[in-house]
C-alpha cells in the first residue's frame, strides 16, 4: 500500500509539474503571436498610408501634366509658373 501511495504522489505531483509547465509555454506561445499579429498589423498600416501617398503624388503629377498642356498657369509656394515647349537642335 505504501508503494502504491508513493507511486500515487508521484504521479500527482508530474502531473501538476506538466500541467504548470504546458500553461507557461501556452502563454509564451499567445505573447508571441500577439506581438507578431501587432507587427503585422502595423505593416499592414504602412501599406496603407504609402498607398495613400502614392495616390497623392498621382493626382498631383496628373494635375501638373495637365495644366502643362492646358497652358495654365502653375502655382508653387505662391509663385506662378508656365509651362513652355522646348523645341530640340
Amino acid at each position: 500500500m505504501k508503494t502504491f501511495n508513493t507511486v500515487a504522489i508521484t504521479a500527482l505531483l508530474c502531473s501538476l509539474l506538466w500541467i504548470g509547465c504546458t500553461a507557461l509555454i501556452i502563454d509564451e506561445y499567445i505573447k508571441v503571436v500577439q506581438t507578431k499579429e501587432f507587427q503585422i498589423q502595423m505593416k499592414d498600416w504602412d501599406i496603407v498610408n504609402i498607398k495613400n501617398l502614392n495616390k497623392i503624388y498621382d493626382q498631383a503629377l496628373r494635375d501638373l501634366v495637365w495644366r502643362c498642356q492646358n497652358r495654365e498657369e502653375i502655382l508653387i509656394s505662391n509663385k506662378p509658373y508656365m509651362c513652355h515647349k522646348i523645341d530640340k537642335v
